[in-house]
């Protein structure tokens, strides 16, 4: 087995600059598991997010081969109560793969110097601070969730399109603090009235109140922040 440790400095300065963003993701699932006693697959990290940080599919491949992560395709439905997961090809990811990671992982991320505890000292602040902290949402198209941190804002039982359509779009350009109205327009409709309604119903029914969405001001932007009271 590979240790960057092994390599020169210049190589491991690289190799760290590469790959620190999809570590920490990787490292707060695995800090979330821990905390919550609950099972690490719970925590797996979605291919997109993993490539959004900066890994190529060899990159990937590699990190698997090398024994420092595990993957899988998610299977869950609607009605399961934890995530579901059954096994894909060694070299092989989908859309559905998810990405753990193993003790040798740990060990790989020890060896680059990137911090384990990023998370821990986050969620140990205020929740007013936590606005001024890197965390973002994540949205979990699959099971229909949205989270912050470790707890769960929302959860949609039945389908709600305007909503889920601006969560995906915030999701896939990586949580900006803004983005365009993506609803496409329709005729005999106001656009305008349509996204406050959705932003009203985004704010409403929430399992835990820490995300808030707002329009930009001009009825063609929504915007979302961390509640500061």
């Amino acid at each position: 087995m590979v240790l960057w440790g092994k390599h020169p400095e210049s190589k491991m300065g690289t190799t760290r600059k590469k790959f620190e963003a999809a570590f920490r993701l990787l490292l707060d699932a695995s800090y979330y598991s821990s905390t919550t006693k609950r099972p690490i697959w719970d925590y797996a990290v979605e291919l997109s997010c993993l490539q959004k940080a900066g890994l190529t599919y060899n990159d990937l491949r590699w990190l698997s081969c090398q024994g420092y992560l595990k993957h899988a395709k998610e299977v869950t439905i609607q009605e399961d109560d934890g995530r579901d997961f059954r096994p894909s090809g060694n070299m092989t990811f989908g859309r559905r793969t998810c990405f753990v990671l193993t003790d040798e992982g740990l060990e790989f991320a020890e060896n680059l110097q990137i911090p384990q505890n990023a998370s821990e000292e986050a969620f140990s602040r205020p929740l007013d601070e936590l606005h001024r902290t890197e965390i973002k949402p994540i949205w979990h198209d699959i099971r229909r969730e949205l989270w912050f941190g470790q707890s769960l804002v929302k959860r949609f039982k039945w389908p709600a399109i305007n909503q889920e359509m601006i969560l995906m779009v915030f999701h896939e350009e990586g949580w900006p603090t803004r983005i365009d109205d993506p609803l496409p327009p329709k005729e005999e409709v106001d656009t305008k009235r349509r996204l406050n309604d959705t932003i009203k119903s985004l704010n409403r029914n929430q399992a835990a109140p820490l995300i808030r969405f707002r329009g930009d001001g001009t009825g063609e932007g929504i915007i979302w922040e961390v509640p500061t009271s």
